[in-house]
């Protein structure tokens, strides 16, 4: 699923891939910095960051200029509309104007929780960049809209100047066709219930817990220190939950010696 989504985002005409995030702006998405310690320090020394994500990453706070959650499996949805607020005001191509005109940004904002004043937060900071870069991690991998996903980001390499940083791009990029439509942003999916983040990590010790905030323990009715089995539809875990008072939302982290083939985020 990597390899075929890195090869959805090749460009042929130009280099768009960095392994260097520039100072001048950076917006991160789809990942945890704090998990990821090359990108964590990458990002120490970038003066205009913005974190969207579905989990907030407290290790970062101090860093960013706006840090905002959405919600699970609306990845698609954000960043349309957020591409909608930097482009559609430029010179685009018919098919970018037409996804635009067709985009039910209203519908998007509620179901994502992204509002039009973050929206334009944004595009105040993104206006005086140069060399904005953006940071996509391992969320967008093995989502099942991967490839209109793919076609989505191609609009803020070609009409907002971004290089994309991913994680893992060691990766052989395979070449396939990529002649494929923009298409229309269907209903979002939802994520009802406990939802976990099976994020991929090498520590052992991580391995064996649940990580959550004290409303995931409300809402999953469990206690710190609890040991408990996690299900989702395709595994079963058994850990020790930990309350983490710096972690908000209902969304606690699952951490996981190899991820699967699925979106990480899952209800359980």
């Amino acid at each position: 699923m990597k390899e075929e989504f890195l090869s959805l985002l090749k460009n042929d005409n130009n280099d768009i891939f960095t392994r260097k995030i520039d100072l001048d702006f950076v917006l991160v998405m789809g990942i945890m910095p704090s998990k990821d310690e090359a990108l964590l320090n990458a990002l120490k020394k970038c003066k205009n960051i913005v974190y969207l994500s579905v989990v907030e990453d407290a290790d970062i706070t101090n860093m960013v200029k706006i840090q905002s959650r959405y919600e699970a499996g609306s990845e698609e949805g954000v960043l349309a509309i957020l591409a909608k607020e930097l482009f559609c005001h430029q010179e685009i191509s018919k098919e970018a104007k037409y996804f635009f005109e067709n985009l039910d940004d209203g519908y998007i904002s509620a179901e994502c929780n992204v509002g039009e004043e973050e929206l334009e937060e944004i595009n105040a900071l993104y206006k005086n960049s140069k060399n904005p870069t953006l940071v996509l991690g391992y969320d967008f991998y093995n989502h099942h809209r991967g490839k209109n996903i793919a076609k989505i980001i191609d609009l803020f390499v070609q009409y907002g100047n971004f290089k994309i940083y991913m994680q893992e791009m060691d990766t052989k990029i395979k070449t396939i066709d990529k002649n494929y439509t923009l298409e229309n942003v269907p209903e979002l999916d939802s994520f009802d219930g406990s939802v976990v983040y099976a994020y991929p990590t090498q520590n052992q010790d991580e391995q064996e817990l649940l990580i959550g905030s004290p409303q995931f323990k409300m809402a999953a009715k469990i206690e710190d220190k609890d040991d408990v089995y996690v299900i989702t539809e395709n595994s079963e875990y058994q850990r020790k939950f930990i309350l983490d008072r710096e972690l908000k939302g209902t969304v606690a982290l699952l951490p996981s010696a190899v991820g699967d083939e699925s979106y990480y985020y899952k209800v359980a």
